[in-house]
């Protein structure tokens, strides 16, 4: 009988106050799953106010809700149409109200989506209530983001969202832990977030281990390198050992005179060993140097005169590449490297005063036999960083910042692309890629940060 599970993708925890959070900022969210499903513990600057929602950044007329709730004396119902989002439920201003929501069906690009609520609010009022809510935009697109507002004031600090996938735990695999995918000759469990994987029976087994990705570095900032990549065919698995699964979260990009942070380790059981975070990239003030990591940091731009070159972050053997080099070159800014990546070096800063940031180094392809389309369905994601007219790359390096007018590419595999003449951050490297963050760009003396780099994955497939 298959049975589901909830995979945790995203936790928000507010510091301050703030009008809205969304979820899938920077990315997208995972296609992967049947549901998506919201705990919510909200706190809002006013009593009875509305917690709201929204899907793909649309704010037209295109939802409609009709609520129910009641406090054991007084009950209420309301129902509203052509709005620009659909009520959840009452947030308070004193107590934390909870929220159980339901996304249904949330990939699907024939139907209107549905949302249902039910929540708790033992503040004023003492509510308890249920809502069920339709998006009816006429595209009928997948839902990629999802965005809670307040209806008025602000959801208060303190207040905590996080992000389920609702999916499949039972397709006749011979193990659990992740999600489990198929094909016509293997089961494949990905995993975006650390977890454990128990065969059911003993399995000869291939198992990919991606290492989260560096951050870029600031203001002319080196590109973040992608996290190390390890595959290790042929690993004989014991029935009924857990077999502990590490993915380490992309590395923070740089916002001030710092390297970008390193992705985090990852790891499966005792059998991969470490697989380390990409290195984060170099930043204007010193350290310029990326840094070491499973790939190598790119550097940044370091000053000085004439035409000169300062080596990237150095790559872990066999798991990654190096960062490409930081340039002077006799103009009034020099170039920083980009960030390295599975399939080779990230590319060095130009001399030729274009002032050019260099490209994050390529990912692999390689992952195209383990299925294009399981893959694709595992890492959640359609970009053209990860799929390239069909072929599947992964642990891309994120591109350099410049104060030109030209954007350093990411490498293919999720790599952000490096800001340019100050306008925006770096990108961030993709989510379940091990993609490095891209540099930060400067102009008028003003830089910018650099991107986070993407989260690591493991992905374990056996024979049916």
């Amino acid at each position: 009988m298959t049975t589901n599970t909830m995979v945790a993708i995203q936790t928000v925890t507010l510091g301050s106050s703030q009008s809205s959070i969304t979820f899938g900022t920077g990315g997208t969210i995972p296609q992967n799953y049947t549901d998506l499903y919201i705990v919510a513990n909200a706190l809002s600057s006013s009593t009875q106010n509305d917690l709201r929602i929204q899907f793909n950044g649309d704010t037209t007329n295109n939802y409609s809700e009709t609520h129910l709730r009641g406090n054991g004396s007084t009950a209420t119902s309301v129902r509203e149409s052509s709005q620009t989002s659909a009520g959840m439920g009452w947030t308070d201003s004193t107590v934390l109200s909870s929220f159980l929501i339901q996304v249904m069906n949330y990939t699907n690009s024939t139907t209107y989506k549905t949302v249902l609520s039910r929540y708790s609010n033992t503040g004023t009022g003492n509510w308890v209530g249920a809502s069920v809510g339709l998006w009816a935009k006429s595209t009928k697109e997948p839902i990629t983001t999802v965005t809670l507002l307040s209806g008025s004031g602000t959801l208060s600090a303190g207040s905590t969202f996080t992000l389920y996938g609702i999916a499949n735990a039972d397709i006749g695999a011979y193990a659990t832990g992740g999600i489990i995918t198929q094909d016509s000759t293997y089961y494949y469990h990905a995993f975006g977030s650390s977890g454990t994987f128990t065969p059911s029976r003993a399995l000869t087994a291939d198992i990919l281990v991606v290492a989260g990705g560096g951050g870029g570095g600031f203001s002319i900032g080196g590109g973040g390198g992608a996290g190390g990549l390890l595959a290790f065919a042929s690993q004989s698995l014991t029935s009924g050992t857990g077999y502990t699964c590490t993915v380490g979260a992309g590395g923070a990009g740089s916002t001030s005179a710092a390297l970008g942070s390193n992705g985090g380790n990852s790891s499966f059981g005792s059998i991969s060993g470490t697989v380390y975070g990409g290195g984060g990239g170099g930043n204007v003030s010193s350290p310029y140097t990326g840094a070491t990591g499973g790939s190598g940091g790119g550097t940044s731009y370091t000053g000085g005169s004439g035409t000169q070159s300062y080596a990237g972050g150095t790559g872990t053997s066999l798991q990654g590449n190096n960062g490409g080099a930081g340039k002077t070159n006799n103009a009034t800014y020099g170039t920083a490297g980009g960030g390295g990546g599975a399939g080779a070096n990230g590319s060095d800063g130009t001399t030729d005063n274009s002032n050019d940031g260099g490209a994050g180094g390529i990912g692999i392809s390689t992952l195209s036999a383990w299925s294009g389309g399981t893959l694709q369905q595992a890492l959640a994601t359609t970009s053209t960083g990860q799929n390239v007219s069909g072929t599947y790359y992964i642990a891309g390096g994120g591109g350099a910042g410049s104060n030109a007018s030209f954007n350093a590419a990411g490498g293919y595999g999720g790599g952000g692309a490096g800001a340019k003449n100050a306008a925006g951050a770096g990108s961030n490297g993709l989510a379940y890629t091990g993609g490095g963050g891209g540099g930060g760009g400067y102009s008028g003396g003003t830089g910018t940060n650099g991107g986070s780099g993407g989260s690591g994955l493991i992905i374990v497939r056996y024979a049916k």
